[in-house]
């Protein structure tokens, strides 16, 4: 049975609270250029666990992704919502590689540039040599890159197309390719249909249809990772499909999760904790 939507007030004060949380990712984001590496991907890492927390999706993870990660590596996965950035932010930040479209979204494209978004225009070639350049430059400085090779979103049944262009730099800089399968499931343990942004949702409307879910659980599962000393592109990009694909068609019972604990309030979401504390117990009481 699929679960019932949470009543209108709670999905008004999630929306609440999820507009403040962007409120103050954008006093985070005027200084964060300016910040060190470490406390640049602390803020990040934190501030994508609490939108997630707001929207009450715990993650589980499953695999060796943050020791991976720590080392620099291309870290690619299946794209199923917009949520992905956030769930593999929480687990470890990333510059991820993004169309450029996502930089004309209100507040929210220009928290992505802030944050040291690559953007790319995927029609112009002379675009992707010179983004490819940038990746390999952040790869050899030991930074990790994220991409979904797909480049769309899917329904999260199926593993779309690898693009394997953007391989390539990981191939220039000597860099590890880490693939991670992605999916979700509502609290009672079926495959969720409410995070997939496809087809011409919009993103409005995902955001709403997320904010009256009650609750989600958000899996990535890593895979070994794959050397580029002795491959081309195509061969690694197909690679990378073919592990998170099988991934995704095992049973999550057969893998080994441990859910990623929540982050400890800090400073400026100490408001936003106490007022969470204080009503969301009582809206939930709300008959729906």
């Amino acid at each position: 049975m699929h679960d019932l939507p949470v009543n209108l007030a709670t999905s008004l004060f999630r929306g609440c609270r999820l507009a403040l949380h962007l409120l103050f990712g954008a006093v985070l984001a005027t200084v964060h250029p300016l910040r060190s590496r470490a406390r640049q991907q602390r803020i990040v890492r934190e501030w994508s666990a609490h939108v997630l927390c707001i929207l009450n999706i715990r993650i589980h993870i499953e695999g060796e992704l943050t020791e991976l990660c720590e080392s620099g590596c291309l870290l690619v996965a299946n794209h199923i919502s917009w949520l992905d950035i956030f769930v593999l932010n929480a687990i470890y930040p990333a510059r991820f590689i993004a169309k450029a479209e996502v930089r004309s979204w209100p507040l929210i494209g220009w928290l992505c540039q802030r944050s040291g978004t690559l953007f790319i225009e995927r029609t112009l070639r002379k675009d992707a040599a010179a983004i490819n350049l940038k990746i390999a430059g952040l790869l050899k400085q030991g930074q990790c890159v994220g991409l979904f090779p797909e480049g769309t979103t899917t329904d999260g049944k199926r593993v779309g197309h690898f693009h394997s262009a953007l391989f390539q730099p990981a191939i220039d800089a000597g860099a590890r390719i880490c693939p991670v399968a992605l999916h979700y499931q509502e609290s009672c343990g079926r495959p969720s249909t409410v995070t997939a942004f496809t087809g011409e949702m919009t993103l409005a409307a995902s955001i709403w249809r997320i904010l009256r879910c009650p609750r989600l659980d958000a899996f990535a599962a890593s895979t070994p990772a794959l050397a580029t000393s002795h491959d081309n592109r195509r061969v690694l990009a197909l690679a990378a499909q073919r592990a998170i694909a099988e991934k995704l068609q095992m049973s999550s019972s057969k893998m080994d999760f441990t859910e990623l604990p929540a982050p400890p309030p800090q400073l400026l979401f100490a408001a936003q904790s106490a007022y969470v504390l204080l009503l969301d117990p009582i809206l939930h009481g709300l008959h729906k």
